[in-house]
């Protein structure tokens, strides 16, 4: 396989080296998505949102970072953060890093896909990730285990405020007429 430095060339390009210095030190070996099998779960599953396919010469970390924009792409929201790419990687550019940086520009610039909004808004009215039936409610009970509840709201409330993200919410609800 010939490895080549990755080369990017986007808006946020700038913003990214200046956090992130070695995401252009990338060789594109593909360590990050195949080594023994331990590599990036999205990789391994060899198919995007868009029908990306990914390969050992064009890995989902490949894919995003290359992408015209990226914060655009709706395969950047595939990436789970579960830091394998991270481990893996010889010339410490943590993509995981990167991503999660793309990730923060695109919820700024509001190319957050509604999912992940939804989720977000559920977090801060329920402090849970996903409703809570009470379907799951009755098999807690029958397992003997606690009833949930919403706990931490007002803190959730307050980290919202103090970070912008109510904000932002707001703004992406306004944006869209919601």
């Amino acid at each position: 396989m010939v490895k080549m430095l990755l080369q990017i060339s986007y808006e946020t390009r700038d913003m990214l080296l200046k956090r992130y210095l070695k995401v252009e030190t990338c060789l594109k070996c593909s360590l990050c998505a195949f080594k023994d099998g331990y590599g990036c779960y999205i990789s391994n599953y060899g198919i995007g949102v868009d029908g990306a396919k990914f390969s050992a010469l064009d890995t989902y970390t490949y894919h995003v970072f290359s992408a015209k924009e990226p914060v655009k792409n709706p395969n950047l929201w595939l990436c789970v953060s579960c830091h394998r790419c991270h481990e893996i990687c010889p010339y410490d550019v943590s993509p995981k890093d990167v991503v999660e940086a793309l990730k923060a520009a695109a919820f700024e610039g509001g190319y957050a896909p509604d999912l992940i909004r939804g989720e977000i808004s559920n977090v801060l009215s329920t402090s849970f990730a996903f409703p809570i039936v009470q379907s799951q409610q009755v098999q807690r009970s029958k397992l003997g285990l606690p009833v949930l509840e919403n706990v931490g709201l007002e803190d959730l409330a307050k980290i919202a405020k103090r970070t912008g993200l109510e904000d932002k919410l707001a703004m992406l609800g306004r944006k869209e007429g919601r």
